[in-house]
């Protein structure tokens, strides 16, 4: 992301972000509750200190990048050396911003990701041995790369389909910039509009037994499929900015993992979906590991 080591502030950045994370957790997230952000409770005062000391740091970064003039071919460097068509480049305030979403997003949407995928996977033995062949095929046992990616059709779908599941981002706002209709439904300028990945990945409208785990559904996906009918990233200007890297790691370490291990839900370990922030299992997912012989 900044094309430099912070490990001398990275017990700062891991205690900030974990207040942040916690914070909203406590209170439900703007989206639930908008008024509890402007509320004088203690937990808005530590997130506000949060905040800015996760501001702090990445203005630091971003100044000393100015200093140095280096386009080392990272986010930073791109958000710095980007201009719009008069020409203008980012404030150091929008840079900021645009770094604290990656920062706070990519957090723990694909931890949440994957782990849903190996939760799946742990109930689900056939897909696991499907999975398994396709990488013993493709891989021999190597690590997996960028340019395998194309060919682990099967891993995207079994990604596809937990996501489609567990969507970690089960919930997003729009607000509306101007009065509209939608569906004959009055939408007046200023208003908040909340849309749910979770519900819409659920409909059977779209997916046959919604609340089955078919990654082969993806291989015969209609051609007319509505376009947000699956739109776990959101969509629109507003499209997540992560996707594509966010996409990328999980396959590469789906693909790394599954090669050597297969996973094991612990017996009557409670799994229970938390839609806060990020849809996420309540008690975390205790599992037992055995090893995929070569």
């Amino acid at each position: 992301l900044f094309g430099t080591r912070i490990d001398e502030t990275a017990a700062t950045v891991h205690a900030a972000l974990g207040t942040a994370m916690g914070t909203m957790r406590r209170l439900g997230g703007p989206l639930l509750i908008p008024f509890t952000s402007h509320l004088p409770l203690p937990a808005n005062r530590d997130f506000q200190h949060a905040k800015e000391m996760l501001d702090q740091i990445i203005l630091q970064l971003i100044a000393a990048r100015r200093q140095s003039g280096q386009d080392t071919g990272d986010m930073l460097s791109l958000l710095l050396f980007s201009h719009n068509e008069a020409g203008q480049g980012l404030t150091d305030e929008q840079i900021r911003d645009e770094a604290l979403t990656l920062f706070l997003a990519g957090h723990e949407t694909t931890a949440n990701a994957l782990a849903w995928t190996w939760y799946l996977l742990s109930q689900h033995p056939a897909v696991m041995a499907h999975l398994q062949h396709e990488l013993a095929t493709i891989l021999s046992g190597r690590p997996p790369t960028l340019a395998d990616l194309p060919q682990l059709t099967y891993t995207h779908h079994v990604i596809s389909e937990a996501i489609r599941c567990y969507p970690p981002a089960w919930l997003m706002a729009r607000q509306a910039q101007e009065d509209t209709l939608i569906n004959d439904m009055p939408i007046h300028a200023g208003e908040l509009i909340i849309m749910s990945q979770y519900l819409v990945h659920h409909d059977a409208r779209w997916y046959p037994n919604p609340e089955l785990f078919q990654p082969e559904r993806w291989a015969t996906m209609p051609s007319d499929m509505p376009r947000f009918a699956y739109f776990p990233f959101g969509g629109g200007p507003r499209l997540c900015i992560g996707e594509r890297f966010a996409w990328m790691e999980a396959e590469l370490v789906l693909a790394t993992l599954a090669q050597q291990w297969s996973a094991h839900l612990v017996p009557g370990y409670p799994v229970v979906p938390q839609p806060l922030v990020t849809l996420r299992p309540k008690y975390g997912l205790h599992m037992m590991l055995t090893h995929v012989p070569s």
